[in-house]
């Protein structure tokens, strides 16, 4: 076990239940039902990509609901304005678990909490499978001195989850070509608990990075591709 992953592991556990309260002491989530939740959403959309004719109307039904989403991720999914992320090529199930955060408080913006709010289940599910079916780009790669640093703090702690590529695990964000000035932002977020994101192990990871650690793994995860 790597040195840093050592360091989480022996902290995770003492305080992951405190980050949980702290970030979001008006929310109850029992995780055992959440990850049922999650693992039928995966089977549900499998199940809805295996039927091509089906996949289309529901993408063409997906991107019909977009109008006000585009004026921060952009037309074709790619981030027009600092701090928003990326969504094109992002994993499905991903993009409807987030909001489900939003809607439920686990994860808070002033505009997306309100938004994730007026659609249904079958919009989310629609907009996520349109948004994963558009051509992901970089996000704007960057020559960093910090560049290898990045990719060894990556490679300790985000690849187990996201993957070497960054590709991310059905369920779990891809990171690869992401803004980097959004990864630095949700670090920072996940480090400081200020309430507008709550995940235990998150908070475990970043609370272990120093800002030049932070500034690093998120440039080398804006030039994956």
């Amino acid at each position: 076990m790597s040195l840093i992953r050592r360091t989480i592991a022996v902290g995770i556990l003492s305080f992951s239940a405190v980050l949980e309260i702290e970030a979001q002491p008006t929310v109850a989530i029992d995780v055992a039902s959440q990850e049922r939740i999650k693992k039928e959403l995966e089977q549900r959309i499998q199940s809805l990509k295996s039927d091509p004719k089906k996949l289309k109307e529901l993408r063409e039904e997906g991107q019909s609901r977009t109008v006000l989403c585009r004026t921060c991720h952009g037309k074709d999914g790619i981030s027009v304005k600092e701090l928003v992320p990326n969504l094109a090529g992002q994993n499905p199930v991903y993009i409807v678990d987030q909001f489900q955060r939003f809607s439920d408080g686990r994860r808070f913006d002033y505009l997306m909490s309100g938004l994730a709010k007026s659609f249904s289940d079958e919009e989310r599910i629609n907009i996520a499978l349109y948004y994963s079916s558009l051509d992901k780009q970089l996000g704007g790669g960057v020559d960093s001195p910090l560049l290898p640093e990045g990719k060894t703090v990556y490679n300790e702690i985000c690849a187990e989850c996201h993957g070497t590529d960054g590709q991310g695990q059905e369920g779990y964000a891809m990171l690869a070509g992401q803004r980097q000035d959004y990864v630095l932002k949700m670090l920072k977020e996940f480090r400081d608990r200020t309430g507008r994101r709550s995940n235990p192990w998150m908070s475990a990871v970043a609370l272990r990075l120093s800002d030049q650690q932070m500034e690093a793994v998120a440039a080398y995860i804006t030039n994956l591709k």
